[in-house]
């Protein structure tokens, strides 16, 4: 079945790259996020130079027979290099990154990190929806909800952009630790310091509300509720709003934003194939003293 299933999206998404004239790439990502199957495809996308379509995985094992197939057949394999799935019952970890690179011996090999691009995006939505303003985000009050690898690394984000940061997680001596380091590797002259917050208190006059849990509802009416007019929500952790929250979202005329990597994912392959270009002159120029030079 799941074979069956890959064959007919790899000759639906060769057939775009054909009529398109561009190459054809895979992307393999991995979650921890058990689900009741052991995997998702995603849909195709057409960029500038590419046309991508990829799967999610929860066990090494998909990830080896996606690579068994596709090695040749697609020009490029971006491999989700972040280790997230779970340990294997020998006790050695899980790594996507490492099965993909022991099968692929033909098509070409790039690393991405799946919750970067996530927190990429989240960025990019905060940062164009405030656009206009005269401060940016600087000033503004976000709350986030669930401050594991990608809300943590958001609520980073934000504080060195100068926003007033309000982070919930239910282990609340892990979330002393993130707040102390987020507040330590943030540049010295950043003035504002992310704090410690309760669903409740994160949510009170947030300009930004941003769920980043690992798919659960963590977003209530009650929060809803109590978010400054004209404020915005993201669904950094896909399904992290309660049906009366998306009720409550749309009387109020609050607008729900679904993270999408798509446009990060963008980036990501333009400037991956810039640096690709730079390290292949590189390797072709006199080093001076044992350092390389890029122009």
């Amino acid at each position: 079945m799941f074979l069956s299933v890959l064959k007919k999206k790899y000759f639906e998404a060769k057939k775009i790259a054909q009529k398109k004239n561009k190459k054809l790439a895979f992307l393999i990502g991995n979650t921890i996020k058990i689900d009741k199957v052991n995997y998702y495809f995603t849909p195709p996308r057409i960029t500038e130079k590419l046309v991508v379509f990829g799967i999610i995985v929860f066990k090494e094992s998909i990830a080896i027979d996606v690579c068994k197939f596709l090695d040749g057949k697609v020009d490029i394999i971006f491999a989700d290099a972040e280790k997230k799935i779970f340990p294997k019952k020998n006790g050695s970890p899980g790594n996507i990154e490492r099965r993909i690179r022991e099968e692929i011996k033909i098509s070409k090999i790039f690393i991405y990190k799946g919750n970067d691009l996530t927190v990429d995006s989240v960025d990019l939505i905060v940062s164009q929806y405030f656009n206009k303003d005269l401060r940016g985000v600087a000033g503004k009050k976000i709350g986030i909800i669930g401050s594991g690898n990608i809300g943590s690394k958001i609520a980073l984000y934000m504080t060195e952009l100068g926003a007033k940061v309000y982070l919930d997680r239910r282990n609340k001596k892990k979330l002393k630790c993130i707040v102390d380091a987020i507040n330590y590797l943030k540049p010295t002259n950043t003035m504002e310091k992310a704090v410690i917050a309760d669903k409740i208190s994160a949510s009170k006059n947030s300009d930004v509300l941003i769920g980043s849990s690992d798919g659960k509802p963590v977003i209530n009416s009650k929060m809803v509720g109590i978010l400054k007019k004209n404020s915005i929500i993201i669904d950094a952790g896909k399904g992290t709003l309660t049906q009366d929250a998306i009720k409550k979202a749309n009387d109020r005329k609050i607008s729900i934003f679904r993270v999408d990597i798509f446009p990060s994912l963008e980036g990501l392959i333009s400037k991956t194939f810039s640096m690709e270009k730079q390290i292949s002159k590189l390797l072709k120029k006199k080093r001076i003293e044992n350092i390389n030079i890029f122009n």
